[in-house]
């Protein structure tokens, strides 16, 4: 009896110990972007928080049914365009986060203009998104759907993510050459451990 109480009270330990150490590695992992948010200037800070918006937009209300009055997120009715959008705003993700880490990679642009570029293409996949809406027909008529809220937050995003890719362009490389722009870039910007 006195064999199964301590295995008992051994099993409850182990399992708090894993719930802490699960624990620990969720804060490891936040104190480590912090770390890296810490790594990049405002203007990327703004450009990585536009794109993550941009990205997550896709499961904010974008449509209401014109006969039913439902309303669905963009994921529900999603095409290749807005599976573009979502890999455009990872692509910067994945960009800034390199940067970051001090990754020394090239790229034939430069990273302001590079994540401009990405937020104009973005707002304006969005904005013909916005004017081909999807469409239902019934009994020969057909009905587009109505925008919601969401879509119009992806809008913005794109927008604050172009300007913030601006402003680190001009911020970094004013009057630079965009090929000089992209070398500047490329190197690393921390030390390498």
């Amino acid at each position: 009896m006195r064999t199964s109480l301590s295995s008992e009270g051994g099993a409850a330990s182990e399992r708090k110990t894993a719930k802490d150490a699960a624990g620990g590695g969720e804060r490891r992992a936040a104190g480590r972007l912090r770390a890296l948010a810490r790594n990049l200037d405002p203007d990327q800070r703004l450009a990585a928080a536009a794109a993550a918006a941009l990205a997550a937009s896709i499961f904010l209300p974008w449509w209401r049914d014109p006969i039913f009055g439902i309303t669905y997120v963009g994921l529900r009715r999603a095409t290749l365009l807005e599976a573009a959008v979502v890999v455009v705003a990872l692509a910067v993700l994945v960009l800034l986060l390199r940067r970051a880490e001090g990754k020394f990679f090239r790229l034939p642009l430069s990273d302001g203009t590079l994540i401009a570029a990405a937020g104009a293409w973005t707002g304006f996949l969005i904005a013909f998104r916005m004017l081909d809406p999807p469409t239902r027909k019934i009994a020969g008529t057909t009905h587009d759907y109505g925008l919601r809220w969401g879509i119009l937050f992806a809008l913005a995003s794109s927008v604050v993510l172009a300007a913030s890719g601006a402003r680190t362009r001009r911020r970094h490389h004013r009057g630079v050459p965009e090929a000089v722009a992209a070398d500047e870039d490329a190197t690393a910007t921390l030390p390498l451990l």
